[in-house]
């Protein structure tokens, strides 16, 4: 809560000083909003990078296509965060301090042309898969959308909740949602089927289920979840894969931090 705190302060700090103020605040090193790994960020609403005190090369140039290194296109979702007032995601970057860290940030808009961020990293969390384990798992959704598109949603459906099934192994379950946010398929958490998860948050506070349905509305893409594994029985860090079926709802699976 206290990253929110202290991006709630700095917005208080640039609608106080003015744009050009501020930004040159929060670029500056040795700023008051400069704390440790700690520090504010700020992009314009179209992804052009205005602060971010340690890459000062990257400033004004435009970072909305950019994705971390697991192909998670996290600078789109701080845009679609900050339309809506703000809200958590995770994604992974450099910590000042160390490596690649998977960082869970706070965003929340100045204006209507202009948001800023700050994050704390979670270094205990493994954040780094190979390309096999990723290249398996956008396979395994591909496969699962072929066999809706295929079969047709009534069908698929009820095969993806099937237990005993060849979509529900383990913590490589498939799942999908409307894009109303209704759950259709959860295998391990059959409870959740038919409930409404457009506002539904995970132990961070990110709206998981809102997040996936707009990568899927954008076509497809990876998004952080922590979410419950059925391998271990309790929630995990998890790179999911999620694809449209059509314009009405979509398909994923993952692949779990904790799966040494």
């Amino acid at each position: 809560a206290s990253i929110s705190r202290f991006v709630e302060s700095a917005a208080a700090y640039a609608k106080q000083s003015g744009r050009d103020a501020a930004i040159r605040e929060f670029n500056n090193l040795n700023g008051t909003f400069t704390k440790g790994d700690r520090f504010i960020f700020a992009y314009g609403m179209d992804g052009t990078m205005l602060a971010q005190p340690f890459q000062p090369e990257l400033l004004g140039t435009n970072r909305a296509n950019v994705t971390d290194i697991n192909g998670v296109m996290h600078i789109r979702r701080m845009i679609e965060l900050a339309g809506e007032g703000g809200g958590w995601f995770y994604y992974v970057t450099s910590n000042p301090d160390h490596n690649n860290e998977l960082k869970l940030t706070y965003v929340q808009p100045v204006d209507s042309t202009w948001f800023i961020g700050s994050g704390d990293y979670l270094s205990e969390i493994p954040a780094v898969f190979t390309p096999a384990e990723k290249d398996q798992l956008v396979e395994r959704v591909k496969q699962a959308r072929t066999y809706a598109q295929a079969n047709g949603a009534a069908k698929a459906i009820r095969d993806f909740n099937d237990r005993n099934g060849t979509f529900a192994t383990g913590s490589s379950y498939i799942f999908a949602y409307a894009y109303n946010g209704t759950t259709l398929a959860m295998p391990f958490q059959p409870e959740s089927i038919g409930t409404d998860r457009t506002d539904y948050a995970d132990t961070h506070g990110v709206k998981v289920a809102a997040w996936e349905i707009a990568a899927a509305k954008g076509g497809g893409g990876f998004v952080y979840v922590d979410y419950y594994n059925p391998d271990t029985g309790k929630p995990g860090m998890k790179l999911c894969y999620v694809l449209p079926v059509d314009d009405t709802w979509l398909v994923g699976s993952g692949i779990y931090t904790d799966r040494m």
